[in-house]
Formats: C-alpha cells, structure tokens, sequence
C-alpha cells in the first residue's frame, strides 16, 4: 500500500531510529515494517512532522487509526 503520506512517515521513522541511536545497517528494515505506524500517527494527530508526540493528544487514536490501516491493506 502507498500513499502521499509514505515518504513523509518513512523520513520520520528514519529520524526516529538516529534519534534513538540505532545502528545505521539497521535502520532501512526497522523502517519499512514502522512506517505505516508512524503514517498512522502522524494522520491522526497524535505524532507531528518531527516524530515527537503531540502534547494533550490521546495516542490511543493513533493506535486506532495503525489498526484501521493494516485491515485496509489487506
């Protein structure tokens, strides 16, 4: 499944893994199994352009709208 919101969540996830100190070989499978997490996220609100939580957001949302984009990509 591909979107417009694809390469915006995969640079997130990118930015999440050097953040978080990830080894660089590492990096390109943790991203392409996270990314749609991350475009869940950031659809819902929950998570800005940065990948940082968004203050007063429920992330249960997010976790909602992760759960309504893998049964669609089914």
């Amino acid at each position: 499944m591909t979107s417009n919101i694809e390469p915006l969540a995969r640079e997130i996830a990118e930015r999440i893994c050097r953040r978080g100190g990830m080894a660089e070989a590492d990096i390109p499978p943790w991203v392409e199994l996270h990314w749609p997490c991350a475009a869940a996220m950031l659809e819902a609100g929950v998570m800005d352009e940065g990948g940082e939580w968004v203050e007063d957001r429920d992330v249960r949302l997010g976790m909602e709208a992760y759960r309504e984009r893998l049964l669609r990509s089914r």
